[in-house]
């Protein structure tokens, strides 16, 4: 219940800060109240770190002041009221028409599933358990955000800290790890939010943004990492609000776009990728808006988005620190590694979902039949030109992914002639080309999937749709803006990283700033139902089907709901450290004060027990590691059964018993009694 209130002053002062700003636009009020949320988080963990208190009782003070000061604000500026009644106009308007209201009924079932997958199934996701949590935990323990002393991988320091500040608040409050995601799933909302709202400011009629919107929710990646303690679509939010407040509004909403931005780059440096096509933005307002723009986004770096590097600097001596690069593997540009990385990531953006072969020709062969029909439907109402537009939108979503994987093939064939084969020896045949189609694995798992075959398709369709459209000058240079988001983003990663498969997630950022483009698909009543039928269907299959929490999972342990934290490191194919996760509860009591020597990938979290009740130390990764457990105190130390077995045998010679449990081997002091560690 602390925990709660703790979450709910936040979440007041967020409120009351956005209703004193006295933004007229209701889609901009609710995103001032989402950057003033995590701003919070991120200001008062930083603050409090130095002290060592961020701590329940340190959290409850910082709030309550802040509360305070939202509510003197709040009352000077008149106690004003929050602009709802533009947002009840723009939800009547879209629960009017019937085939946006089922699109919002889809997407609502969607996100109330993925809410539910959130709160309820023990995390396994492989990077959230060796890194994002593991070092939230460890700040948790220690009062507050530090530099972590022999981490197992680097990520745990030199990884941009402000999506972990909020589940490190959120640990603190709630005194354990219930709520992981939630930072995911409100990046999401405010996502949608965003895209909306942007799309009407380029001028999109209501149903037409909203369905964008709904679009973008049903996008495999959004929808698969909405459930678990990453941080892409937290990186992506900052971007999406930013576009949005650009897009109109006065200088406020400039100052707090600025702010999203510099709070982005807290986050993940790729965001700055996107800065160009922002600027455009700015700049497209007149000289205010950016100069406005560029001091909220100052202000927002020195408050948040600055401190990773600052941490970086003074440990490492480089601001981006030396271990590994903000962007997987940096690297200079090259030819030919640039142009092959660019070949490289536009295949792996081709993602066909869980979609089998015969399900993909079915829902092509669908497409023609209903393409035909609402096409000879149109002819008799709207005219010739309005017939095959409109017959072009139903077919388009239900042959996607038919194109997606012909899209593909013509990827690889071009690579290959290049000199740059992406199939079959010297390739990158997996796991990328096990997400085109079932054939090839069935895969549907946030670490690899992309958009999804719907997804993909109606992202490159709005782009081409915006670039005509500003060419014939039926739009304005804003939308050629957001049009070059993504191929601006995939020609900037190109040159700056050497591949790797997980560089494909990073490609949210940018596509969050090209789904207000997303609009221009939806022309007719007729083409919005292909696409809640397609993009449903694909979404479904693939939520349900998703390797980490599939809803009839293989192994016999019920719904995802019902996992245990064996079972479901289990289900993803992770079978040793399930068997760890089993075997830890039995071995260290309550409260242990536990030593780790991990390898890169082993999810370390798992030490930290249920509600984070164990104490965890890193220790060197060598002979050194005995002596040091001794002097720290620890009763207990999780060794790396395949990388450090040799430092297990240097605990076995100076009389520690070692058990096998898992991935790892226990070592357990000959006097660790209850193995408490001392408070």
């Amino acid at each position: 219940m602390p925990g709660l209130l703790l979450i709910a002053s936040a979440v007041a002062s967020s409120v009351l800060f956005a209703a004193a700003a006295r933004i007229p636009s209701p889609v901009s009020t609710l995103l001032a109240a989402y950057l003033a949320f995590v701003a919070n988080i991120g200001v008062v963990t930083l603050a409090l770190s130095p002290f060592h208190e961020v701590t329940r009782s340190g959290l409850a003070v910082a709030e309550a002041a802040i509360l305070a000061g939202s509510a003197g604000v709040w009352w000077v500026r008149g106690r004003p009221g929050l602009p709802v009644g533009a947002g009840w106009a723009a939800a009547r308007d879209i629960l009017r028409d019937p085939p946006t209201a089922v699109f919002a009924l889809v997407v609502g079932a969607l996100l109330g599933y993925e809410l539910l997958l959130a709160l309820a199934v023990p995390p396994n996701n492989g990077d959230a358990l060796a890194y994002h949590l593991p070092k939230a935990a460890a700040w948790a323990q220690h009062g507050g955000i530090y530099w972590i002393p022999d981490a197992p991988t680097v990520r745990l320091n030199e990884f941009q800290p402000f999506a972990e500040q909020q589940l490190l608040f959120l640990f603190v409050a709630t005194g354990g790890s219930a709520l992981i995601a939630i930072p995911q799933f409100v990046a999401e909302l405010a996502i949608l939010v965003a895209v909306f709202g942007a799309a009407r400011r380029l001028g999109f009629g209501t149903r037409a943004a909203a369905c964008g919107g709904f679009l973008f929710a049903t996008f495999s990646l959004v929808a698969l990492e909405a459930t678990t303690a990453q941080n892409d679509l937290v990186a992506a939010s900052f971007p999406a609000v930013a576009c949005c407040l650009l897009l109109g509004g006065g200088g406020l909403e400039a100052a707090l776009a600025g702010a999203a931005v510099g709070m982005g780059v807290g986050v993940k440096l790729t965001t700055a990728l996107v800065l160009p096509v922002l600027a455009w933005l700015a700049l497209a307002r007149g000289r205010r808006i950016a100069v406005l723009a560029a001091a909220g986004g100052a202000a927002g770096l020195a408050a948040i988005g600055v401190w990773g590097y600052v941490l970086n600097a003074v440990h490492t001596g480089h601001v981006f620190g030396v271990g590994t690069g903000p962007v997987e593997y940096r690297a200079s540009p090259a030819y030919p590694r640039s142009l092959a990385n660019a070949f490289d990531l536009a295949y792996g953006l081709m993602d066909g979902s869980i979609l089998s072969s015969r399900l993909i020709h079915l829902l092509a062969l669908a497409g023609i039949v209903a393409a035909l029909g609402a096409g000879a439907w149109a002819l008799r109402r709207v005219g010739r030109r309005r017939a095959a537009a409109d017959a072009a939108g139903v077919a388009l979503p239900f042959v996607a992914p038919l194109l997606v994987i012909g899209g593909a093939g013509a990827i690889a064939w071009v690579a290959g002639k290049w000199g740059f084969p992406l199939r079959g020896p010297n390739g990158i045949l997996t796991p990328l080309e096990e997400n085109l189609n079932e054939e090839y694995g069935r895969i549907s798992n946030e670490d690899y999937s992309a958009f999804g075959p719907v997804g993909i398709v109606a992202l490159i369709a709005a782009t081409v749709l915006a670039v005509v459209a500003y060419v014939t000058r039926r739009a304005d240079v804003r939308q050629l803006a957001l049009a070059c988001a993504i191929p601006s983003f995939l020609v900037l990663v190109a040159l700056d990283t050497v591949w790797n498969p997980f560089l494909i997630r990073f490609f949210l950022v940018p596509a969050v700033l090209a789904a207000p483009l997303l609009a221009w698909l939806f022309s007719s009543r007729l083409v919005t139902v292909a696409f809640v039928v397609a993009a449903g269907l694909t979404v479904g299959l693939t939520i349900t089907k998703d390797q980490t929490k599939p809803l009839d999972n293989p192994y016999g342990h019920g719904r995802p709901w019902n996992l245990t934290q064996e079972n479901s490191i289990g289900v993803n194919a992770n079978p040793t450290f399930a068997v760890a996760a089993g075997l830890l509860p039995q071995y260290l009591p309550a409260h242990a004060c536990v030593g780790a020597i991990d390898d890169v990938w082993e999810p370390t979290y798992l030490l930290f027990g249920p509600g984070l009740q164990h104490r965890v130390t890193y220790l060197p990764r060598d002979a050194s590691a005995v002596a040091q457990a001794a002097e720290t105190g620890l009763s207990y130390v999780a060794i790396s059964s395949g990388t450090y077995a040799s430092v297990a045998d240097s605990f076995a010679a100076a009389g520690w018993k070692l058990q096998p449990i898992g991935g790892w081997i226990l070592a357990s002091h000959p006097k660790a009694g209850d193995g408490i560690c001392p408070s």
